[in-house]
């Protein structure tokens, strides 16, 4: 079994420089399906879901080309099948944002049926059928056709980003026009929508709410830069606090981080930006204060930062709340940390999206020594603590660990971070 072994609580200083958004770059691959032209994409992060999407493409025709390490050429004009392969796509939870772009190129797709089942997926299926396309399932895979499809009003429940962009993808491409309410406002979301209507689509915002989309026929090429992730800019935040550290934090635009900037004015940290894509953070002397936060939508704090907020708040003075929506097994990496002794309290709902309540204290004697890392999303928690305290902590299988943030290790090891490998 692979070991890595980290030796936290050391200040850690320099600058680290974000990569690009995973959610976003997924997004736009599958988008640019839609062309026959030369894409060029930039700032892509070389991530093993990347990784995975990209096979997929490579397997429907694409040909795709890697110069330097965050650049993509790729040319889709010779796509030649509408099957996402069972293997490739079956834990890909992208997989149906591929239906879009192969209904418009073959008039049908056929993507693998997700071990969850069926109903996990009920979101897409509900546009496609408001959108009029035919729909068949067996125990493998989901089968669409698009003979009979036309443009409609679709209302996506709870702003669901991923429902949001499965309806853009499902509508850029019919004949007439359809509108998407209670759209997510994630930054992915639009900059999903800036590529579409770039290659040729027309996608307008009737409020920040609802968009209106006429149906084109013809895609273009374009060379499009991925917007930057800010789950990798608030980690970074996070890390450089509770590490006592001073970090400048590369390759963020200054105009996305209005949520980020409120919150450290709330709980007493230094922030400046240098310029426009550099920000530097740091700690002032003494413990930090601690907040109180409901977790929302873009551009507020959105329930993806929560875990790296309930990590600050254990090194905050006081007490701390965190609002926020439950989800099944969305809150396993809190139940994780009481098993350290972090006596974090939580009041889960019975149902999804219901509300939630985290309270959380300052804690000195936090009991971590080895933690095994079974998802990125729990995995990464103990990363972010593991650094920020005084001990020893030996991670088993940390591979997952650098699925989802590009080259993690070693951006952490040249700010100063002690990492051997067992």
């Amino acid at each position: 079994m692979n070991i890595l072994n980290l030796k936290g609580g050391k200040s850690l200083l320099g600058d680290v420089e974000v990569s690009g958004s995973k959610n976003s770059a997924l997004k736009i691959l599958i988008a640019s399906l839609f062309s026959h032209e030369e894409i060029t994409l930039s700032n892509i992060p070389k991530i093993k879901s990347i990784q995975n999407e990209l096979k997929i493409m490579e397997s429907l025709g694409s040909k795709i080309e890697y110069y330097n390490d965050n650049f993509l050429k790729i040319d889709n004009s010779k796509l030649s099948s509408f099957e996402i392969p069972e293997e490739l796509g079956k834990n890909l939870n992208t997989s149906y944002l591929f239906a879009g772009p192969l209904l418009f190129r073959f008039g049908e797709a056929k993507i693998p049926m997700p071990d969850s089942g069926i109903e996990s997926i009920e979101k897409f299926l509900n546009t496609w059928a408001c959108l009029n396309v035919e729909i068949n399932f067996d125990d493998k895979f989901i089968y669409l056709r698009s003979d009979n499809s036309k443009p409609s009003e679709i209302e996506i429940s709870n702003s669901s980003h991923m429902a949001t962009d499965n309806a853009i993808l499902s509508t850029i491409f019919l004949n007439g026009t359809s509108r998407i309410i209670n759209i997510s406002e994630a930054i992915e979301v639009k900059d999903l929508i800036d590529f579409c209507n770039l290659i040729g689509a027309q996608i307008e915002y009737e409020n920040k709410k609802v968009l209106k989309i006429t149906g084109k026929n013809h895609f273009k090429g374009c060379s499009f830069e991925v917007v930057s992730d800010l789950s990798e800019a608030v980690f970074f935040t996070v890390l450089s606090l509770i590490t006592n550290g001073n970090l400048v934090i590369k390759n963020i635009d200054k105009t996305h981080m209005s949520f980020l900037m409120s919150f450290l004015n709330k709980i007493d940290a230094n922030y400046e930006f240098i310029n426009n894509n550099e920000f530097r953070v740091w700690k002032k002397s003494g413990k930090l204060k601690s907040f109180e936060i409901t977790a929302s939508s873009y551009p507020n704090i959105t329930t993806d930062f929560v875990p790296y907020f309930v990590v600050l708040a254990l090194f905050c003075d006081g007490e701390s709340k965190i609002f926020d929506k439950s989800y099944k097994n969305k809150f396993e990496y809190i139940y994780q940390l009481n098993k350290c002794n972090t006596k974090i309290k939580i009041f889960e709902g019975i149902k999804d999206y219901e509300k939630c309540e985290i309270i959380i204290n300052n804690q000195e004697n936090i009991n971590l020594s080895k933690y095994k890392v079974n998802s990125y999303y729990n995995g990464v928690v103990f990363f972010l603590l593991a650094l920020g305290l005084e001990n020893q902590v030996e991670f088993l299988e940390y591979e997952l660990l650098e699925s989802e943030f590009e080259k993690l290790f070693s951006k952490v090891v040249k700010l100063g971070a002690d990492i051997q490998y067992a």
